[in-house]
């Protein structure tokens, strides 16, 4: 994802990753809390894909399917007296990508967070020729206004002239483009990391809670650079588990008090760029 400059974006409510391009469409269903019902969403959403001709059906765990391959899964967020329950519907998704973005972690990174259910996945696109995201948009908001006797109202672009109209949602946009909110409460995990280098073997252990490295073990091979890797494992500690983090642990190596020598400063330059890569 880094590589290829996709964007990572966590949500308030729960549920798994989901993959997003242009291909995959989002709906959500705001309502009173005592209304809230997952099945009965679903199944508005369902009445208007039958309005496509596409045979879609609600799972026992409330996803979407048709012909038993999951199209649109959903998660919700509860909030005093309001709820809303938010889905993706795969339309014309590239498949090969999502399956890229969302293969398992290594064994060697271990969550404590809950892991989310793989489902053999297909996009509605393959049971109609002529869906888009249009359709699906219009066929959905006909079945609400159905279900809950509403009026047509036009859409509303999200723009950024809208948002500064607007500061709560402005400052929500803001908030969940920060570092604190993507990776900062993220469930506590381990990553164990191991390398062979040409000098040396790497194994690397880091113990991460809320985004922050709070242990570190290093161990190099090399006999010479018993002291260097001490000194790594004791300033990745504190550090953020990220691009910047890494970097400022090996800040040391910059200002050379270990008196390191020229071949030992090229050796952990190249150690730095493969644990930024490994992350």
């Amino acid at each position: 994802m880094k590589e290829e400059e996709v964007p990572l974006v966590r949500r308030r409510s729960g549920g798994g990753t989901v993959y997003h391009d242009i291909g995959n469409t989002n709906y959500t269903i705001i309502m009173p809390r005592d209304s809230f019902d997952r099945r009965t969403n679903a199944e508005l959403v369902c009445r208007g894909m039958h309005q496509l001709d596409i045979p879609a059906s609600v799972n026992e765990r409330h996803d979407i399917v048709v012909d038993g391959k999951k199209v649109s899964g959903s998660a919700y967020k509860l909030v005093n007296t309001r709820a809303y329950h938010h889905g993706t519907m795969l339309i014309d998704a590239d498949l090969k990508a999502l399956g890229r973005y969302l293969r398992p972690p290594p064994k060697n990174l271990v969550g404590k967070g809950v892991e989310s259910v793989r489902s053999t996945v297909a996009r509605i696109r393959d049971y109609s020729y002529t869906v888009d995201h249009l359709s699906f948009c219009e066929a959905v908001a006909d079945q609400f206004r159905r279900a809950h006797n509403a009026e047509y109202r036009p859409p509303i672009e999200l723009t950024e002239a809208y948002m500064n109209e607007y500061p709560k949602i402005r400052e929500y946009y803001d908030e969940i483009r920060t570092w604190d909110w993507i990776y900062g409460q993220t469930p506590d995990f381990t990553h164990r990391l191991q390398k062979q280098f040409v000098w040396a073997d790497v194994d690397i252990h880091l113990q991460v809670h809320r985004g922050f490295i709070i242990d570190a073990a290093v161990i190099i091979s090399a006999k010479d650079l018993i002291a260097v890797a001490s000194r790594l494992a004791g300033q990745l500690k504190n550090k953020q588990y990220s691009d910047t983090g890494v970097g400022e642990a090996f800040s040391f190596v910059g200002m050379n008090r270990l008196n390191l020598q020229e071949r030992h400063i090229d050796q952990l330059a190249e150690l730095e760029q493969w644990l930024v890569s490994a992350l």
